[in-house]
């Protein structure tokens, strides 16, 4: 019984050192050397989030992204991350060779931000020691972790799914860190890649129908993906995208091989890979039967692309899509 209130004791200490550390630190935007407070008021933006609203003075230098999507952002932005939370776990205390740890976004850092952990549950502890002016993370973050968040710096929390979800994040995000010029650039860039792509593929898209589907080897736990953000660039592109539930129901290979598609395409998920799935739909005696399979119409990207869901990834998308379809 002793060891069990030691135990608890310990755990208590623990709590109360970290509330104490928290609070100690809890932060707003540093101010620069040329700055005095009143230029710092007079510099104070408002922006709202799902949240409610924060207010930002000053510049911010350490930006956190607590996952893909704004970490899309803020590198559209042209703003390096201070720290990061990807989906899969690093075992290194920073991101040391960017290119390498953090997927289609990686080749775009050029700092070495920390790694703070998983995006479902990022460290406190390394939070609180980076001492972040700004944290960026993503609405199903906001119910737990929102208070515990903001007590370490001014913290916005953005829903960035749907077809144009990172859009609105963008135009807020970019208005707290003085970087609408880029927002809109940013933009209208994504907005003339999806005409000319558009364009360019009608003679191939033009009244065709098409289905994404999540795969999980070959079993009965794939999805048909609902409404996001993939099926809504493949509808600006030209597509009548088949869509499933939002809740994303398993489908049974012999459900999937009863949907009339004229294109399918196809994004592993989990430990999946591009050239596994390939084989698999290839030795598959009922997928590679299906008309679109043997018309050849039959596509494979990476799933982390639905993760990012930014502008960065909707660009990798248009331009991948625009590949397989006129090779």
């Amino acid at each position: 019984m002793k060891y069990w209130f030691r135990g608890i004791k310990l755990l208590l200490l623990s709590l109360c050192t970290l509330i104490l550390v928290v609070a100690c630190n809890s932060s707003t935007p540093q101010l620069q050397s040329s700055e005095t407070p009143e230029n710092v008021a007079s510099n104070c933006r408002v922006i709202q989030h799902d949240g409610g609203e924060i207010n930002i003075c000053g510049q911010p230098q350490k930006v956190v992204a607590l996952s893909p999507p704004l970490l899309d952002i803020l590198l559209s932005l042209g703003v390096q991350p201070a720290g990061y939370a990807e989906v899969d776990l690093l075992n290194s205390k920073v991101f040391d060779n960017p290119s390498q740890q953090i997927p289609f976004l990686g080749d775009r850092v050029t700092s070495k931000p920390v790694n703070l952990g998983d995006r479902h549950n990022p460290s406190i502890e390394t939070l609180v020691q980076l001492k972040p002016d700004l944290i960026l993370g993503e609405k199903f973050q906001l119910e737990s972790k929102y208070r515990l968040f903001s007590s370490i710096a001014p913290t916005a929390f953005f829903d960035t799914g749907g077809k144009t979800g990172w859009k609105s994040a963008m135009e807020a995000i970019a208005q707290g860190l003085n970087r609408e010029a880029q927002a809109k650039q940013a933009i209208a860039s994504h907005d003339q890649l999806l005409e000319t792509v558009k364009s360019q593929l009608a003679p191939v898209i033009s009244g065709q129908t098409i289905i994404v589907l999540g795969w999980q080897k070959v079993t009965n736990e794939s999805f048909i993906f609902a409404p996001d953000f993939v099926t809504g660039l493949l509808e600006d592109l030209g597509f009548q995208v088949i869509v499933g539930k939002s809740n994303r129901p398993s489908v049974s290979i012999e459900a999937i091989a009863n949907i009339k598609a004229d294109h399918i395409l196809v994004m592993p998920s989990g430990d999946n890979t591009i050239e596994d799935a390939k084989q698999q739909w290839q030795n598959h005696p009922i997928l590679r039967l299906i008309p679109a399979v043997q018309a050849e119409k039959i596509y494979f990207m990476d799933y982390q692309l639905t993760r990012i869901r930014g502008p960065i990834a909707a660009e990798i998308f248009i331009n991948q899509i625009r590949q397989l379809l006129q090779s």
